[in-house]
């Protein structure tokens, strides 16, 4: 097997930004994957029939020129014809988008640019002043004909427009926190922590370590416990329980202390947390005695956990940064700063819809292509909507080895 090493830089969510090569504008490279960028990220082709030659035909046809973002302080779109897609932002208190609200419409705009075709649209609405702006947005989105709203709020607005009912409103596609699909329809779109978690696991179990034990944060909510250790057992594993520990190293190894029963069973310890002290638990596991056991890190880890020793050979499954590398450049030169994984999430909300419309019409904005088993492949990777209104991401398997993430196994093709 060849294992490839690549260098990340943290993104939200997990996914990386890779180091750019930035050929110049007329270079072959560059004009390599304009051609080819339709067809890796707007749809999977199993979706429709015809899928290779509608790409090739709208590969043709995307404009290339730089796309200049209107002033936040007036309504704004990006692009001019074809069906809309709503995008539902709040304005930050200085009247413009800012930080992953305006990394989001900016994803959104670069996505319509390069994938639109001229066939869709995407409209942004400002929804900062709560659940009745967001109610009066989603009616009138319907009355323009809006084939899809695209959210970005907080869960009380978001879980607002959910409840309304499915035939009254747009497929509802929400890059914010998850909200209950209550009405049908709703797709909460973004991975988190936990789905990385999910995927590490299922690698470990595969090789035969199937008994689990999981560090958290003191604050790690019950209801993703719940999630988690449900997928566990779903998986075949046994969840031997969730230790808990606090944000300094002497508290983090009490934790790995009191969970010494628990610790004596197990063949696979869970890591999880947006901290450094994650290497705290690992070190002292390992200290305690108990080395026969596979480590399984999250794509939450900060960068600067992978060279701490005390980690090596741990696997984190996360989405393959390839993907985002294909649109870094261009984003970096339209918007002048760094490539966010919520402009990708952005990107492919709406790479989703323009792929459908493109290839079924606005009226196959449907939940049946939405939810179809053969899935999208975008630059956040391979996944596919669930009628629960979850999503489901194929991950690619990393081991850390001397500092960095060598690839173990890549993305599968598909589902």
């Amino acid at each position: 097997m060849t294992v490839q090493s690549i260098e990340p830089v943290q993104g939200s969510h997990g996914l990386r930004s890779t180091r750019q090569v930035s050929p110049s504008e007329g270079s072959g490279p560059l004009k390599l994957i304009k051609s080819v960028l339709a067809m890796s990220i707007v749809v999977a082709c199993g979706v429709v029939s015809g899928c290779q030659s509608d790409v090739d035909g709208i590969a043709k046809n995307v404009k290339t020129n730089d796309i200049k973002a209107p002033s936040s302080e007036v309504e704004e779109n990006f692009g001019e014809t074809g069906a809309e897609i709503t995008l539902l932002l709040p304005k930050g208190t200085t009247g413009i988008y800012e930080g992953a609200a305006r990394d989001m419409r900016d994803g959104a705009g670069l996505g319509v640019g390069e994938l639109g075709g001229n066939q869709v649209f995407v409209k942004v609405v400002d929804v900062a002043s709560g659940a009745p702006a967001a109610a009066t947005a989603v009616s009138e989105a319907r009355a323009r004909g809006s084939v899809m709203l695209v959210s970005y709020a907080s869960p009380a607005v978001t879980s607002a427009i959910a409840a309304v009912p499915a035939d009254q409103r747009p497929a509802l596609l929400n890059l914010g926190v998850p909200v209950p699909p209550t009405s049908g329809n709703v797709y909460n779109f973004v991975s988190d922590e936990i789905d990385s978690a999910i995927e590490g696991v299922q690698a470990a179990s595969a090789s035969g370590h199937k008994k689990v034990l999981v560090f958290a944060q003191s604050d790690f909510p019950a209801a993703d416990e719940a999630r988690l250790a449900g997928a566990i057992q779903a998986g075949g594993g046994t969840y031997l329980g969730l230790a808990r520990y606090d944000l300094t190293d002497a508290a983090a190894a009490d934790a790995v202390k009191r969970a010494g029963a628990n610790l004596q069973n197990a063949e696979t310890v869970l890591v999880l947390g947006k901290t450094v002290i994650t290497t705290t638990i690992a070190g002292a596991v390992k200290a305690s005695g108990k080395t026969n056991v596979t480590f399984v890190g999250t794509s939450a880890w900060p960068p600067q956990t992978y060279t701490d020793p005390s980690v090596a050979g741990t696997l984190i499954a996360m989405v393959e940064p390839e993907g985002a590398t294909m649109i870094a450049e261009r984003y970096q030169r339209h918007y002048k700063r760094a490539l966010s994984t919520d402009a990708a999430y952005g990107y492919d909300a709406v790479a989703v819809a323009s792929g459908i419309v493109r290839t079924k019409g606005p009226e196959g904005m449907n939940a049946q292509n939405l939810t179809s088993k053969v899935g999208f492949r975008g630059v956040t990777g391979l996944f596919r909507l669930t009628p629960a209104g979850t999503v489901e991401r194929k991950m690619s398997l990393y081991s850390l080895n001397g500092g960095k993430l060598s690839l173990l196994g890549a993305t599968p093709a598909s589902f």
